[in-house]
């Protein structure tokens, strides 16, 4: 009853902040909804600086603040994006234009999980396929963390920014220092990031196990003899500690990730050739996973230990085109992802047993070709072609490598054994040529104040190492193997997408459909003793389709209060077998009341002063699952409750650069789980984990 009341109260407030004065609200720009403002069809900005959010853990928790996002949770780091119901592999993240694989086969590190959010400067969410500029695949969409240094001017010779935060219930404790000096012709920026946690509570008080500790440097060296051209050099390191993950068997007592960069660009003046850039780049993953160094094995037999490697190198070479009324990008993108991780079993003080080549040394290669170009057919008409092409060569060198271990009553077999068993074949080197492209046409109209488009895209994604050729086999039971299918044909995703803008005096609307038409669908399953090797976790293709919307509406009542409200819906089908697919969010609502005392801009708030605001999401039950593992995939763990959450926060912006915020997430301490959930490590077992319930949060920040 007294949530009830609670949530009342929140829409009357949400529509009665028009008695602050409804006639004083003034036409104005794209505003902020859920921190982001929205600017190109099926784009959004999330501004760091203007975030009302407290400390997250890393960038896949920073991600749940942006409309029609959603994440999976193993524990309180590591936190996996999801948009339009689709996630993994079938979303481009960059982390400052580079591709980044995490180590661990059961994702305990997502490539946003190496976001720290206090090194970034903006993130960009591009949702379904809308360019082709960012690397093959991306069906989903395409998410760019971006690290901007503007130049340096001959006024002022250095800037910054250093600060610190707290986060109630897990006791998270952050600090950070963003410092840069130059002059114009070039700068050294030095980022620094300390973050940590322990477990959280439930809104029932119980202890979930999130623990963790990271920390984070950059440093950068950047040249800029003209204001455009510009060459940077950058390295790296992020090292995690400790992470523990009430969603799996096992924890991550070590990650090290190591990641270098070399940036350039030029921009030309008159002539066709406007503008070329470049970027190197190599990650480099180190990651250790097991059941014994921070929580106690199941039996003194069965210690597990897990490392594992993910290397990768990456390049792209674009060049800026302007002719007459074609403005073109064109480009040329490598990536090359070289993968090894194998399970050991042993005793305390011996876990040295091969038990399994997880990723038998897998190597994936691709090189891309693109072209996007954008037509302006009259000053209210533009139409946007793309095309791209990429060569895909996947390898896995070590499929013959048979594991040592004699413990149990399962056979022992390699990697090729055990493709073999379920597939009829073993891993030969395979090679794709995928081809994708989109056309979208935009419409101008109401004297420029909407905007209507409409896009047809095709985008191809090639199954990823962990899809192809993961080889995870078990002591004890057939059933809880898992194997990848070097054989899988890659995912060929047709949507197409109608969308409206339009800004009307203090209202803004921005929505959009969409309708995704999947062949080769690659589908986590269960073999259902089809091979009469027990009921294994397998990879197939399927013919899909996925189909929702996202609807964003705000209201400016006056200069300083704001509203808006934002929904997300997507429904996934595996038509091949006519049932759900598992791991799609339920309908979600946002309803946001913000306040600034000077007001607010295009961009976010105005000047100092005080800011606040309140943010109230529903989740709706999701009764659409995949939740049988004799029947389907048993992917879900169950149908999911809906629920509803209230988060409160507010800050005051000094006119000496100090800025201080503080608030309150899950205000009515709610005890809930979000649908999406992830396996625990290695034994198929589907658990979700329950969200923190009540945390109180302070962050203070100067800059300089």
């Amino acid at each position: 009853m007294k949530k009830t009341l609670m949530i009342s109260a929140l829409f009357s407030l949400w529509s009665a902040a028009a008695w602050a004065g409804e006639d004083q609200a003034e036409r104005m720009g794209v505003i902020l909804v859920e921190d982001t403002r929205i600017r190109e069809p099926a784009r959004a900005t999330l501004v760091l600086d203007d975030r009302a959010q407290g400390p997250v853990s890393d960038g896949g928790d920073l991600l749940k603040t942006i409309p029609g996002l959603a994440t999976s949770r193993m524990g309180g780091h590591g936190l996996d994006p999801v948009v339009r119901g689709q996630s993994q592999n079938r979303l481009n993240i960059l982390l400052d234009g580079a591709q980044v694989h995490g180590g661990c086969p059961n994702r305990m590190d997502p490539p946003s999980s190496y976001a720290t959010s206090e090194t970034y400067e903006e993130v960009e969410v591009i949702k379904g396929s809308q360019t082709v500029r960012h690397g093959g695949g991306g069906g989903g969409g395409t998410i760019l963390f971006k690290r901007q240094t503007p130049r340096f001017t001959e006024a002022k010779w250095y800037r910054g920014q250093l600060g610190a935060a707290y986060r109630g219930n897990a006791d998270v404790r952050e600090g950070f220092l963003d410092a840069a000096v130059g002059r114009p012709e070039g700068f050294v920026r030095m980022i620094g990031n300390y973050s940590a946690g322990n477990d959280y509570a439930d809104g029932s008080g119980d202890g979930v196990r999130s623990g963790y500790k990271e920390t984070t440097g950059n440093l950068i060296l950047g040249w800029t003899p003209t204001v455009d051209s510009g060459l940077e050099l950058g390295y790296e390191a992020t090292a995690a500690r400790d992470v523990l993950y009430a969603g799996a068997a096992m924890d991550a007592p070590s990650t090290d990730h190591g990641a270098l960069r070399l940036k350039f660009n030029h921009r030309f003046s008159g002539g066709i050739l406007r503008a070329v850039e470049g970027q190197l780049s190599h990650s480099a993953v180190d990651h250790v996973m097991d059941n014994y160094s921070l929580r106690t094995p199941s039996s003194a037999t069965m210690y597990m230990r897990a490392p594992s490697t993910s290397d990768t190198f990456g390049g792209r070479l674009e060049v800026e085109l302007d002719q007459d009324s074609v403005l073109s990008h064109l480009g040329v993108d490598y990536q090359e992802n070289q993968r090894e991780a194998v399970r050991y079993r042993g005793t305390s003080g011996n876990v040295n047993t091969v038990q399994s080549y997880l990723w038998p040394d897998v190597t994936l290669r691709t090189l891309g070709l693109f072209g996007e170009s954008e037509w302006s057919l009259a000053d209210t008409r533009r139409l946007t072609l793309g095309l791209r092409y990429d060569h895909v060569r996947a390898t896995a060198d070590q499929t013959a490598a048979t594991p040592n271990d004699t413990m149990g009553a399962v056979a022992k077999l390699s990697a090729a054994g055990l493709y073999t068993l379920y597939y009829g074949g073993s891993a030969d080197a395979r090679t794709e040529d995928n081809l994708g492209g989109l056309l979208r046409f935009e419409q101008d109209f109401l004297g420029g104040d909407a905007t209507a488009y409409a896009t047809l895209s095709r985008s191809v994604r090639t199954a990823d190492a962990t899809e192809r050729y993961m080889a995870s086999n078990n002591n004890t039971s057939q059933d809880s193997r898992w194997v990848g299918n070097p054989f899988l044909e890659p995912e060929q995703h047709h949507q197409a997408e109608i969308g409206l803008q339009l800004k009307g005096g203090p209202w803004q609307l921005d929505s959009s459909l969409f309708y995704n038409r999947v062949n080769d669908f690659i589908l986590r399953d269960r073999d259902h003793s089809a091979h009469g090797a027990g009921n294994a976790t397998i990879y197939r293709n399927v013919e899909a389709t996925l189909l929702g919307g996202e609807l964003s509406l705000d209201r400016q009542w006056t200069q300083q209060w704001r509203s808006g409200v934002n929904l997300a819906h997507v429904h996934a089908t595996n038509t091949t077998d006519d049932r759900p697919i598992a791991q799609t969010p339920p309908l979600t609502m946002a309803l946001t009341t913000d306040y600034a005392a000077n007001g607010w801009s295009g961009a976010g708030r105005t000047g100092d002063g005080w800011t606040g605001g309140l943010k109230l999401r529903l989740a709706a039950k999701q009764n659409l699952v995949d939740d049988n593992s004799t029947t389907g995939s048993g992917l879900d763990s169950g149908q999911t409750p809906g629920f509803q959450t209230v988060d409160l926060y507010g800050g005051y912006r000094f006119d000496n650069g100090v800025a201080l915020r503080f608030g309150v997430n899950n205000l009515l301490d709610t005890t809930y789980a979000e649908h999406l959930n992830q396996a625990s490590s290695f034994d198929t077992t589907q658990i979700q984990v329950n969200e923190p319930g009540r945390s109180l949060w302070l962050k203070a920040g100067l800059e300089f």
